[in-house]
């Protein structure tokens, strides 16, 4: 398994903890008390996205192969699909926003930033598995 497989990996686990966890403390919270503020400490955990480069690097020695043209095209088609499923969720979110609220209605102002955090998870899990995908279910690397 190369580099970008293990990110891929790590960066679906920790996505799928989150929400797992994040649904688990509102649920709760939310019968508790009959609603819920406590949902946004439980994000926290997806700071450790931004930390995978740092996880998970590169080979220290010098004639140390990164990537090659194979693996830069995988990734270029995975931010290509991914960037694509962003834009389809966050334009069917906006279109269903629309048919909830209604045209005559304002949108809470807590609903906008979630929409974008919600865009940029669907566009680390689209990205992640475009590479899983692409790479084959073998673990193999490039031989599958």
């Amino acid at each position: 398994m190369n580099r970008h497989q293990k990110i891929a990996w790590f960066n679906l686990i920790v996505i799928t903890v989150t929400i797992v966890a994040a649904s688990a403390g509102i649920a709760v919270e939310f019968h508790i008390r009959g609603y819920s503020t406590l949902g946004l400490f439980f994000l926290v955990p997806l700071v450790l996205l931004q930390y995978t480069p740092r996880l998970f690097r590169k080979p220290q020695s010098p004639g140390g192969v990164v990537c090659d043209e194979r693996d830069e095209l995988i990734l270029a088609r995975a931010a290509s699909r991914a960037w694509m499923a962003f834009w389809w969720f966050f334009v069917g979110l906006c279109f269903l926003l629309w048919f909830v609220i209604g045209p005559r209605n304002s949108v809470p102002t807590m609903v906008l930033p979630l929409m974008a955090l919600a865009g940029a998870l669907v566009h680390k899990i689209a990205c992640s598995v475009a590479i899983l995908i692409q790479y084959g279910r073998t673990g193999e690397g490039g031989r599958s």
